[in-house]
C-alpha cells in the first residue's frame, strides 16, 4: 500500500506541472512503472474527438485507432456503466464471446496486453474517459490493487484526466482574477495534496459538509465537472499555491 501512495503523491506532483503529451506521457510512465505494470493507457472520448495518451506499441494503437477498435472493447463498454476501479483479463472477458472479441484479445496479447486494472473517469455530458494500467500474462497482484488502492486509483484517474483536459483545450476565459472564497481555496488547495475532506475538516477545524459545501461551491464558480477538474483549474490559473 504504501508504494502505491508514494506512486500517487509523485504522480499528483507531475500532472500538475504538465503541460503537453509527452509531459503526461512520462508522469503516467513513470506512475505506471512504480505500480508494476508494462503500460498504460488513457482514453478520453468527447463529441468534438478523442485525447489518446499511452505507452501501448505504435503498431497495436495504430490498429485500436483505424479498426475502431474503442466501439467493439468490452474494457471500454463495462467502463461506461461501472463507476469503480475494475480488474480486466483479455482471457476471462472473450469466454463465451464472438469470433471478433476474441480476435481483439487475441491481437492485444501478441503485444504483451492480456490484463490490468482499469479505471473509469466520470466525464460529464455522456462523455466517456478512462486511466488503464496493462500487463501481460505475468505482473501485479491485480486483487491488491483493486481492493486495497481503490480509492487511490481513483484519484489518479480524475486528477489525470482534468488536468489533460485544462491543459490540452484552449482556455475558456483568460480571466486570472479569483471569484473563490478564502475557504474555498483552502479546501482545494488542500484536495490538491491529496487530502480527504474529513483530513481537511481536522484541519481547518470544521465538519466534513462544511468542507463538502465549500468545494462544491468552487466546483460551480469555476464550472469544473468535478473537483479534481476544480482543482486542476484553480492550479492552472493560480489560484492556489
Amino acid at each position: 500500500m504504501r508504494r502505491v501512495e508514494n506512486a500517487f503523491q509523485e504522480f499528483i506532483d507531475g500532472v500538475s506541472t504538465a503541460s503537453d503529451k509527452a509531459a503526461f506521457r512520462a508522469v503516467a510512465e513513470r506512475a505506471t512503472q512504480r505500480l508494476g505494470f508494462c503500460h498504460f493507457a488513457y482514453f478520453g472520448l468527447a463529441e468534438h474527438g478523442h485525447t489518446f495518451i499511452s505507452t501501448y506499441p505504435k503498431q497495436w494503437t495504430t490498429r485500436y485507432l483505424s479498426q475502431r477498435y474503442d466501439l467493439i472493447d468490452p474494457v471500454l463498454i463495462r467502463a461506461r456503466r461501472d463507476r469503480d476501479p475494475f480488474r480486466w483479463s483479455g482471457p476471462q472477458m472473450a469466454k463465451g464471446r464472438g469470433d471478433q472479441i476474441k480476435r481483439f484479445f487475441g491481437e492485444a496479447a501478441e503485444f504483451g496486453i492480456e490484463r490490468g486494472v482499469a479505471i473509469p473517469i466520470p466525464a460529464g455530458f455522456d462523455r466517456l474517459a478512462l486511466l488503464t494500467f496493462a500487463a501481460g500474462k505475468h505482473g501485479p497482484d491485480l486483487n491488491e490493487k483493486v481492493v486495497e488502492a481503490k480509492d487511490i486509483l481513483q484519484l489518479m484517474g480524475l486528477y489525470f484526466h482534468a488536468h489533460v483536459e485544462t491543459a490540452l483545450k484552449p482556455p475558456v476565459s483568460l480571466d486570472r482574477s479569483s471569484p473563490l472564497s478564502q475557504r474555498e481555496s483552502e479546501c482545494l488547495a488542500w484536495t490538491s495534496r491529496g487530502r480527504t475532506m474529513d483530513q481537511i475538516g481536522q484541519i481547518l477545524g470544521v465538519k466534513t459538509r462544511t468542507v463538502a459545501f465549500h468545494l462544491d461551491s468552487a466546483r460551480a464558480k469555476l464550472d469544473a465537472e468535478n473537483v479534481a477538474h476544480a482543482v486542476a483549474l484553480a492550479l492552472r490559473r493560480g489560484l492556489i499555491p
